[in-house]
């Protein structure tokens, strides 16, 4: 017995490189409005936020109140655009996939039809049968560990018995919040430190079988 029950993986930015599409999409989505953005400002500021507080920052920084009703279906359509045309597999992501011998999902602060689309593009969705989990589920969004706590339970998991695998602090946060064992991905050097004895900071997909061998956790094949 490992004493690991499941892993739960982020998906934008830990399975899926699309963190950068998600970025050029906000700022596409802003400039509509008339308001514009600096890419690389927006990429290092809002990796892991949720839309409508990004939506909530700009107005309140800029002195506007544009509706989320209207920006919403504005910034859907460019990341489902760009996504079609743009988005690749996070290198390792597949390898480590077919490797583990516990039970996986995915947590995410995007929509389900956002996970469907960009899993069921690079064909990654096999390994997630009716395991797909949003913030949108419960309307409460990672840093809140509660959907960490509404997956366990949809995988009749305890929750402090699973590891998060996020490459955003925010996702690193609900995962410390819920008791979990967080290894944070940060190949991206933007990625704000985190020191914390939950915390283990990696840099490659393919380093994790290693780190949780090391730790006796006997998860992947």
């Amino acid at each position: 017995m490992s004493g690991i029950e499941a892993v739960f993986f982020d998906c934008d930015g830990t399975l899926v490189d699309s963190e950068v599409i998600c970025s050029r999409a906000y700022v596409a989505m802003f400039q509509e409005f008339g308001i514009t953005l600096d890419l690389e400002e927006v990429f290092k500021r809002f990796k892991g936020v949720k839309l409508y507080e990004i939506i909530d920052i700009i107005n309140d920084e800029h002195g506007v109140d544009l509706a989320k009703g209207d920006l919403e279906p504005v910034y859907r359509a460019e990341v489902a655009r760009l996504f079609d045309s743009e988005l690749e597999v996070i290198a390792g992501a597949n390898t480590l996939l077919d490797a583990m011998t516990v039970p996986i999902c995915v947590v995410s602060n995007g929509p389900v039809s956002k996970m469907q689309h960009s899993l069921g593009k690079l064909e990654m969705l096999h390994h997630f049968p009716e395991k797909l989990f949003s913030g949108y589920d419960i309307q409460r969004w990672k840093p809140d560990p509660a959907l960490m706590f509404h997956a366990a339970n949809a995988m009749n998991v305890n929750v402090e018995n699973c590891i998060l695998v996020d490459d955003s602090s925010a996702g690193a946060q609900s995962g410390i919040d819920a008791g979990m064992e967080v290894f944070y991905f940060c190949a991206d050097p933007h990625n704000k430190p985190i020191d914390h004895p939950k915390v283990t900071t990696f840099t490659d997909l393919a380093q994790l079988p290693a780190l949780w061998k090391a730790r006796g956790w006997d998860i992947t094949r």
